[in-house]
């Protein structure tokens, strides 16, 4: 059984989990919301979704707070009928709200525990909980004690994506630019960037896929308005590996997901930090590019001026260059590592 919810940097790790275990032939339950994009994604895989009523409560006012006991007590109980109901072999939590009623209901009920940490910073859940758990699990050294360190689960199609010297062989034309703000996009981006695509399209040619978040995509094409570059505005990606091996280079928020994804398929990038993150995790992640002189992380404080002067000298070159010190490819497969743990307990 795995626990996750909300955005796709806790879900689509857990997705890469439950894909190796259905290989293996294993059942795979999840625990989520009704509400969070895990309901279209676990409908495309046909895995059963068990809803809890726990939502987050970072910027929520104070009537959130106060019912806060209820809704863990009522998250609880729905956990401990969904354990019952399908008697798991163990509990995967991937982080966040979901995963406190979750692990107490998991622990109640005598299965075992295991924690994954995506970022380079844990949240406060998983810090809390990995005092009880089983095992933990984090993709960076450093992020939780007594931690295997064993980097993200990617999805298998991301391991597809031809590798820098292979995908920019005879590649011509337009500078191909990636846009993604996380999975539910960033306002950030869809708010600044048309204006500045349309500048740097002045001195150099480009060609822009942006995604715009569900909620986002008609002001997203009316921000953009009409342009003189090639320009696919979409609301979601689900065909992602299509899209990285399309891309010259990517501009992006720096959550876990994504620096591990860029990372392995390697793919030159500009990171924008979410600055709103906790313990300012994301910074921390882009950090990890950096230093391999992979991305250049500009901060959202430093405006779009700082975007445009350093895309200015951005060339297909410097892209393959980037991609290249971007590519790092783990020796062991993240997800598997996590199957080999639950064979080993369950023996």
């Amino acid at each position: 059984m795995i626990a996750a919810a909300g955005t796709g940097g806790h879900i689509y790790p857990g997705l890469a989990i439950a894909d190796v275990f259905e290989k293996k032939g294993f059942n795979v339950f999840w625990l989520g919301t009704s509400y969070g994009m895990e309901n279209n994604l676990l409908d495309l895989k046909k895995i059963k979704l068990f809803h809890l009523s726990i939502e987050g409560i970072r910027g929520k006012g104070l009537l959130t707070w106060f019912k806060l006991p209820l809704i863990l007590l009522h998250s609880f109980f729905q956990a401990l009928n969904a354990i019952r109901k399908t008697k798991p072999m163990a509990v995967i939590l991937m982080g966040g709200y979901i995963s406190m009623p979750v692990a107490l209901a998991a622990k109640t009920l005598k299965i075992k525990v295991i924690i994954h940490e995506q970022n380079a910073i844990p949240g406060f859940t998983n810090r809390a909980l990995s005092k009880i758990a089983t095992k933990v699990f984090c993709a960076f050294p450093g992020s939780l004690k007594n931690a295997t360190v064993i980097g993200n689960p990617i999805r298998t199609e991301i391991n597809n994506v031809l590798k820098p010297n292979k995908r920019f062989i005879n590649r011509k034309g337009p500078l191909r630019i990636l846009v993604i703000g996380g999975s539910l996009g960033a306002t950030f981006f869809n708010n600044n960037l048309p204006n500045l695509f349309k500048s740097i399209s002045k001195v150099k040619k480009i060609s822009v896929t942006h995604q715009s978040g569900v909620k986002n995509y008609k002001s997203l094409i009316k921000n953009y308005g009409k342009v003189n570059f090639p320009l696919k505005v979409v609301k979601f990606v689900y065909d992602i590996e299509e899209k990285y091996e399309w891309a010259d280079l990517v501009i992006a928020r720096s959550g876990a997901l994504t620096v591990s994804e860029l990372s392995q398929a390697g793919i030159a990038s500009i990171l924008v930090p979410y600055p709103f993150a906790v313990d300012n995790h994301q910074y921390l992640n882009a950090k990890i590019l950096e230093e391999r002189d992979a991305t250049i992380i500009v901060n959202q404080s430093e405006g779009v001026d700082k975007i445009f002067k350093v895309l200015k000298f951005f060339d297909r070159k410097k892209c393959k260059n980037m991609a290249l010190n971007a590519q790092h490819k783990l020796e062991q497969e993240p997800s598997y590592e996590i199957f080999k743990f639950c064979q080993l307990i369950n023996k």
